[in-house]
């Protein structure tokens, strides 16, 4: 048996489905289950050591706080949640993915 890829193949099964819970909770409806959850994906990929998942998830929690009183939740949501989609099914999980992966967030939310 591969452990090391069992526990791989958990732990992204286990990211994605709290990124899929995170994606059915409307943050305009319920803005603290969606931090709440937002933070167990954070957690989760700390304690799994996804670290460019939780880098990334850490960002989205900043991003979420100043939507809050500005607006423009949406747009924020739907591109975070791409992107920690493909975090989760990279193959090399380190800080340059999250960097790499945060930029293209930046990005996005410009244009």
């Amino acid at each position: 048996m591969d452990f090391d890829n069992d526990r791989l193949l958990l732990a992204r099964a286990t990211l994605s489905d709290l990124v899929e819970a995170l994606r059915l909770t409307h943050f305009n409806t319920s803005p603290v289950l969606f931090l709440t959850r937002l933070e167990a994906i954070r957690e989760t990929a700390k304690i799994q050591r996804f670290d460019a998942v939780a880098e990334i998830a850490a960002s989205f929690e900043d991003a979420m706080q100043r939507v809050i009183t500005r607006g423009g939740a949406e747009s924020v949501i739907e591109n975070y949640l791409l992107i920690l989609r493909e975090a989760i099914g990279c193959s090399n999980l380190d800080a340059v993915i999250a960097e790499s992966l945060l930029a293209s967030v930046a990005i996005r939310l410009r244009a």
